[in-house]
């Protein structure tokens, strides 16, 4: 007796099998973006606030250091000539009234990305602290602590302090009108990132060697939030100098 017996498959089971393909290459379509979106949200929170941490780290060893320096017979950042600062260390206090009470970061020498990690840093090429010419800082501002994530909201009159060795120097926030070889320069711009006329000697002068005769400071940051396509600028004067003998400031006992 001959033995009949197949193997047939059941009916759609080619069609499932074929189902069956798809299901698997969207499984693993599905699992694919949800790894991407996992790594990307770490991305996110670490640029957001793990940047931060180490921010914090090197501000406090930023601020141990210019203490110690402090304490010898260096001369005060006011006399130092530009370009004997050596690029990455702390070279004064910024405190900004506007931004809070508690609000307080070293500047750094510097504004390389390694230098800008660590806080805001003066365009090296530019004026030191109280010195004629324009003192120019750029900071961050949305990761690093964002030490500039505010700076849209600075306005006219607002104070900008930098603690030295032995000084206060009290910057203020303005227009600084046309006259003495200075174009009018409106104290917020909001500029191409190629444009470095805002942070010469005599800011938005064409002339770049022009020589200056007051006393400025320029903030330079990312505009808008989150992008590069643009630069927020800030413009200030010093307006009062006083030795730290004499106690803060006016502008940081307001409201103490």
């Amino acid at each position: 007796m001959t033995d009949s017996t197949t193997l047939t498959a059941p009916p759609g089971a080619h069609a499932r099998r074929r189902g069956d393909g798809w299901r698997l290459v969207a499984r693993g379509i599905g699992q694919t973006l949800i790894t991407a979106g996992l790594i990307i949200l770490l991305f996110v929170v670490y640029e957001l606030w793990g940047t931060n941490l180490y921010t914090e780290g090197q501000q406090s060893d930023l601020g141990s250091s210019l203490r110690h320096g402090w304490g010898t017979s260096a001369p005060d950042i006011t006399k130092v000539h530009i370009g004997n600062v050596p690029i990455g260390a702390g070279i004064a206090v910024l405190r900004i009234p506007r931004f809070g009470k508690g609000y307080h970061m070293v500047i750094v020498e510097g504004t390389d990305y390694e230098s800008l990690k660590k806080g805001p840093g003066h365009y090296p090429e530019t004026a030191l602290p109280g010195q004629v010419g324009n003192f120019a800082v750029a900071g961050h501002r949305t990761t690093y602590l964002a030490p500039f994530n505010r700076i849209d909201i600075l306005r006219p009159g607002d104070a900008i302090v930098l603690e030295t060795k032995t000084k206060w120097l009290t910057y203020v926030v303005k227009t600084i009108p046309a006259g003495h070889g200075y174009p009018r320069v409106p104290y917020q711009e909001i500029v191409d990132p190629s444009d470095y006329a805002v942070a010469y000697a005599v800011p938005d002068q064409p002339d770049a060697n022009k020589q200056p005769t007051m006393k400025l400071l320029t903030f330079t940051s990312c505009n808008p939030k989150y992008s590069a396509a643009q630069r927020i600028v800030v413009h200030a004067e010093l307006d009062s100098v006083q030795p730290k003998s004499a106690g803060p400031p006016p502008a940081l006992l307001q409201g103490a």
